[in-house]
């Protein structure tokens, strides 16, 4: 069986590893972020990292703010800014203003969540920080809660390599915890609001558990799936469509579940990788 790949239409040196890219969801513009981790030793990214340990290696990472640009000979990626920071583990935008702002929060290896605002009048200050939440640990995943209903204080959902789970309010340029919990025994890969009801918080980690969590009633999961077979590392709520919500996990299967039925998902793809 052929399979079609795409073509590549332009590439761009990150020169760390890139884990995670988010376009700029508010205007025509093919403007994008890139998130990138690297684990150095003395200095030096290592090409064999599995054998570092948390103790004698750094975690550094940087976000590019780039514009994929149409020209005669082709697509271009321009670089329009970049910022150094610890190892990036995640970054999404708000898709509804806050306060007139466009806000973007990056989930980072010591244990921060960032939030940052753009600045469509300045390419080279395109971003700039507004406020940071520290953990203990590695922040490894965050959504907003906003996606649907716009609001001036939406809630923000993060995830830790501990297994904690964090709920935070961002009110006037600042974020504010509203509780926090164990998720999970082994790292929370991934946190997600259900976006239709935002008081719903679905969780993913290393234990190849899949939870639902309501967070009116305390730190009690309202279901606890082991149907994956590995890791939990990726939920996504449907904003288009109530009820329908994806999970991907390292057992390479992506399930399509409806949520009002947790105990078996509607659909089923084997991706293979």
């Amino acid at each position: 069986m052929s399979v079609n790949l795409p073509e590549s239409l332009a590439t761009f040196d990150t020169e760390y590893c890139a884990d995670s890219l988010e376009f700029y969801p508010f205007n025509d513009t093919q403007r994008f972020l890139v998130g990138t981790y690297q684990l150095l030793k003395d200095g030096n990214a290592q090409a064999n990292q599995e054998e570092l340990t948390s103790s004698d290696a750094t975690r550094v990472g940087r976000i590019y703010v780039c514009d994929a640009i149409d020209t005669d000979g082709g697509m271009r990626i321009i670089e329009r800014q970049r910022i150094e920071t610890s190892a990036i583990f995640d970054i999404k935008w708000s898709y509804n203003n806050v306060d007139g702002k466009h806000l973007a929060g990056v989930a980072c290896a010591d244990g921060s969540l960032a939030i940052y605002s753009a600045n469509n009048q300045s390419d080279a200050e395109f971003l700039s920080p507004v406020c940071t939440n520290i953990a203990s640990s590695m922040c490894c995943s965050l959504d907003w809660s906003n996606r649907r209903v716009s609001t001036s204080t939406p809630r923000v959902v993060t995830s830790y390599s501990d297994g904690q789970l964090q709920l935070l309010q961002l009110s006037e340029s600042s974020l504010t915890e509203v509780c926090q919990w164990q998720g999970h025994d082994l790292e929370a890969w991934i946190a997600a609001f259900d976006y239709w009801t935002p008081d719903i918080v679905y969780s993913g980690g290393d234990d190849a558990r899949l939870k639902g969590w309501d967070t009116r009633i305390g730190p009690h999961p309202v279901f606890n799936s082991r149907r994956h077979q590995a890791g939990v590392c990726s939920i996504q709520s449907n904003f288009h469509r109530e009820h329908i919500l994806a999970t991907g996990s390292y057992d390479e299967h992506v399930f399509v579940w409806d949520t009002r039925n947790m105990r078996m998902p509607v659909q089923e793809y084997n991706v293979g990788g």
